[in-house]
């Protein structure tokens, strides 16, 4: 009987309370924002190429005997020989710019919100109650064995 009592309370002793608060799980929302915008792509770049040929008549007055021209589409050019002798040669590249459709995307994750979670405070679960009548009892019986072992030194 005696060694049952000593494991009984070594039992009692070892144990532990537990926590009795419940796990807290905060909601995670992800979110989206997708965007669609016009991206503005500059053409490469035109190139224009003019071969004159030219001579001096006995005058010394300069002719224009014969040209070629290559061009891109996007060129327009104007050739002028003038009276003096000058010759211009003016190019203008026509502007155009393509505009290709474009898709954004931000992802904003684990945005978390406020979550109210129910707080009891020093609620004594059911064990906890046998505890404390367990170890109440082992008290009474070690005052009553400590009470007797005084009165037989007595």
């Amino acid at each position: 009987m005696r060694y049952i009592i000593i494991i009984f309370f070594v039992c009692i002793s070892v144990t532990a309370c537990r926590s009795n608060s419940p796990a807290v799980t905060v909601p995670v929302e992800t979110q989206t924002i997708i965007r669609e915008r016009l991206v503005e792509v500059p053409v490469a770049a035109d190139s224009a190429l003019m071969t004159a040929y030219l001579e001096c008549d006995s005058n010394f007055n300069v002719l224009l005997r014969r040209f070629d021209e290559q061009k891109s589409a996007r060129i327009s050019t104007a050739l002028n020989l003038g009276d003096n002798g000058k010759l211009s040669y003016k190019v203008v590249r026509l502007r155009d710019t393509v505009y290709i459709p474009a898709r954004d995307s931000i992802v904003y994750k684990e945005i978390a919100f406020p979550v109210s979670v129910p707080v009891e405070v020093n609620r004594i679960t059911g064990f906890q109650h046998f505890q404390i009548w367990a170890g109440r009892c082992l008290l009474v019986i070690a005052a009553i064995g400590i009470f007797n072992m005084w009165l037989k030194v007595k």
